[in-house]
């Protein structure tokens, strides 16, 4: 009985083996990471309030984008537009990046 019992599961599972797998259901678009979120122009005010409170000046482009990237006021979208648009350089204030960021 047991020897009969052995064969049956390693037929069982020769059998499974052996079988080709399901075919896809449908090909899917690839989903957007969240790490690629776009690009979202940041509010007037909240920008304004954010370079002159959360900015120490002088600052470099690195600084500024630090300063914004450890703060929940913006989304990643807005986050990613200030890389996007803020130029390399060293600002004496929040007026001046506001100005670089044609805001």
């Amino acid at each position: 009985m047991k020897t009969i019992l052995t064969i049956a599961v390693c037929l069982s599972l020769a059998a499974c083996a052996a079988a080709p797998p399901p075919p896809p259901s449908a090909p899917t678009a690839p989903a957007t990471a969240p790490s690629q979120a776009q690009a979202a122009k940041p509010d007037l005010a909240s920008t304004k309030l954010h370079l002159e409170q959360h900015v120490k000046y002088p600052a470099s482009r690195k600084e500024i984008l630090a300063a914004c990237a450890d703060t929940p006021e913006f989304t990643a979208g807005q986050k990613l537009w200030f890389d996007q648009n803020l130029p390399e350089g060293k600002y004496k204030s929040a007026g001046e990046v506001m100005a670089a960021l044609k805001l």
